[in-house]
């Protein structure tokens, strides 16, 4: 009587992921555990996700804040920061806060990722024309003849500059075995994607005075300055004499002729 052994078949691709499961269970019992974030590189199809942290701190009590963060996004990308409290009418819920909702942006700045990093300071505050610390909305409030009132929180957005097209970045990122994170997309009112951090922040309203800034020529005259004011015109420090006599005879040239 014959006995026949059979034999289980492995194909290429099962006995590379049996391998390296293998691997790594057998370095578990002698060393650390392997990260997640290295497995991309043994295992096929598995991705990792997009960092995109931010964090917000305070520097001093100027109304200067840094923000800084790390990603894996693609070196030299613009991220642009902003600092936005919102704010509500008189007649306004403190709930009803939609996309429609009024808002300031207390400040913005451009940034390029450097290595993983990128860092940059906003400042949350402006000099009233009497030295007052104020917030950008509180300088136009009066011009608007709207009574607004703020919310407490500032939100801190950091946002890819649309500089690049969001599906290229996915492209590059996929080759690199990173897929963006669903947290981070956030879609315009026309369909397009993009990426977005964000964190809010209690801050109170500005408070205390400075020295009054010199005024500028936008800020009177509507913004035109002193335009409307005629230059005097130098005075003239050469005197000059009118000849009493021609000092030629020769004929006037055609040219000379109207």
């Amino acid at each position: 009587m014959l006995k026949v052994l059979t034999q289980k078949k492995f194909y290429p691709l099962q006995r590379l992921v049996s391998i390296t499961l293998l691997l790594i269970l057998c370095t578990a019992c002698s060393e650390a555990p392997l990260p997640v974030e290295q497995l991309p590189s043994f295992l096929p199809g598995l991705k990792t996700q997009t960092g995109f942290e931010m964090r917000v701190k305070p520097l001093g009590n100027k109304g200067e804040y840094e923000i800084e963060g790390n990603t894996n996004l693609p070196d030299d990308s613009r991220i642009a920061v902003a600092a936005i409290r919102y704010l509500r009418h008189d007649n306004q819920s403190s709930l009803d806060i939609s996309s429609a909702a009024t808002y300031s942006i207390l400040d913005y700045k451009d940034v390029k990722i450097n290595k993983g990093k990128w860092q940059i300071n906003l400042n949350l505050w402006k000099i009233a024309p009497d030295g007052q610390f104020q917030e950008d909305w509180q300088l136009d409030q009066s011009k608007l003849g709207l009574e607004l009132e703020p919310e407490p929180e500032v939100t801190f957005l950091a946002t890819l500059a649309p500089t690049t097209q969001f599906s290229e970045i996915e492209r590059q990122l996929q080759r690199q075995g990173i897929k963006i994170a669903s947290k981070y997309i956030q879609n315009t009112s026309n369909g397009e994607r993009y990426v977005q951090a964000s964190q809010i922040m209690t801050i109170d309203l500005p408070t205390g005075k400075t020295t009054p800034p010199p005024q500028k020529p936008e800020d009177f005259n509507g913004g035109w300055g002193p335009r409307y004011l005629l230059i005097p015109e130098p005075p003239i420090i050469y005197k000059l004499e009118k000849p009493k006599e021609h000092r030629t005879n020769e004929p006037l040239l055609p040219e000379e002729f109207l």
